[in-house]
């Protein structure tokens, strides 16, 4: 059984040509080729950012809880973690109207049980 359009001249556009395996395989090396050179830079570009100097923050700054003004530090209450996810919300809309991208991570998130999880103890 054959995919290629019985007609090659009839063949829609901006669809790719059908070609022999030899000429797919050497198309096929040369992209890889290219997408090898942009995944060592995406890495690369990503370690760039990871050793991006850092500022020292303000504990003691406040923020707005769900109680209201605290200082920062007690957002963690005690943890040596704290997630937190800015969200593009829109008043009034409901959550199937809300921006995609912002709200996938709290949709997937499952369970946050790590964070309350004590810490290890270092090995002696």
């Amino acid at each position: 059984m054959t995919t290629a359009p019985r007609d090659p001249d009839t063949s829609l556009s901006g669809r790719p040509p059908v070609v022999d395996m030899a000429t797919w395989q050497k198309a096929r090396d040369e992209l890889l080729v290219r997408e090898k050179a942009h995944t060592r830079a995406g890495d690369a570009l990503a370690a760039d950012r990871r050793r991006l100097p850092m500022v020292e923050f303000d504990g003691t700054a406040e923020v707005v809880g769900p109680a209201g003004p605290v200082p920062f530090l007690d957002l963690f209450e005690g943890r040596d973690e704290l997630l937190v996810y800015k969200h593009m919300w829109y008043d009034g809309a409901p959550h199937q109207g809300q921006c995609e991208g912002c709200t996938t991570a709290a949709w997937h998130m499952r369970d946050a049980v790590y964070l309350n999880a004590a810490a290890s103890p270092s090995p002696s």
